[in-house]
């Protein structure tokens, strides 16, 4: 009984441990705000995720209250788990994008480097 403790034990701290890990957002903050955007600068909101696509509008360097619906790249816990630990470390290399609202409208993308919990 013992050393299936200490099994179920090191599994949920491997879990644990590894959870932060994943690109996720289910229970994430219910706002966000820009962040690390000059003050004379906006953050540029695109029409897909990535650089690539062209601007479609512009967050102020201030911006607070953004909501996001979601974010790319992402996968389940169970898909991050069946991957290998090469492709669990590539996952995290890819830059995360967020389809993104404020002000009560969908705005479009922005990279999720530049948001952080918003503390309204």
């Amino acid at each position: 009984m013992k050393a299936l403790f200490a099994r179920l034990t090191l599994v949920a701290t491997l879990l644990a441990a590894l959870t932060p890990m994943a690109n996720a957002t289910a229970d994430g903050p219910d706002a966000w705000r820009v962040h690390n955007v000059a003050s004379n600068d906006v953050l540029n909101v695109r029409v897909g995720p990535g650089t690539n696509y062209f601007q479609i509008d512009a967050l102020p360097f201030n911006a607070r209250g953004v909501q996001i619906e979601y974010c790319v790249p992402t996968v389940t816990q169970q898909q991050f788990f069946a991957l290998t630990a090469q492709q669990q470390s590539q996952l995290n290399n890819y830059p995360t994008w967020c389809l993104i609202f404020w002000n009560g409208t969908q705005r479009g993308w922005v990279n999720r480097r530049f948001l952080t919990e918003d503390s309204y």
